[in-house]
């Protein structure tokens, strides 16, 4: 609720690494384990998402007071088709090779990002809660 009230930036831009669904069906132990790592960190994120639809629809219907509360505009820099090939476990990884591909995925990520949504920020929001979570 922070970014309501305490932030003056409309803006939220979320940098997500992990996905929320897999097409692929985990059939390992390891796997599975991985998947519910996956789920269980995905958890409060799609909890934070669903206050954030639900406060922005409250204030767009009038029923939030505009003077304490401001509307967020959502954006998402999706690098979790980057991150495809590292399992959970990778997240143990502190080489220093590791955190270049990762920085690297990252750039591309963003640059991609930004020469499509640029101009959207501080104007429009370019995730759909809705459509992506709900």
């Amino acid at each position: 609720f922070p970014f309501f009230t305490e932030t003056e930036s409309g803006d939220i831009l979320l940098v997500q690494v992990n996905p929320i669904r897999r097409d692929d069906l985990p059939t390992t132990a390891q796997e599975i384990v991985e998947r519910v790592s996956e789920i269980t960190f995905n958890a409060s994120l799609l909890r934070e998402f669903r206050a954030i639809d639900f406060v922005n629809r409250l204030i767009a219907e009038g029923r939030l007071d505009k003077t304490h509360y401001r509307a967020n505009r959502l954006h998402r820099i999706d690098a979790t088709s980057a991150m495809a090939d590292y399992t959970a476990s990778s997240k143990l990884d502190t080489s220093w090779s590791f955190f270049k591909e990762l920085h690297a995925a990252g750039r591309k990520a963003a640059k991609s990002w930004l020469a499509r949504h640029y101009g959207d920020v501080g104007t429009r929001q370019t995730l759909d809660l809705r459509a992506e979570f709900m």
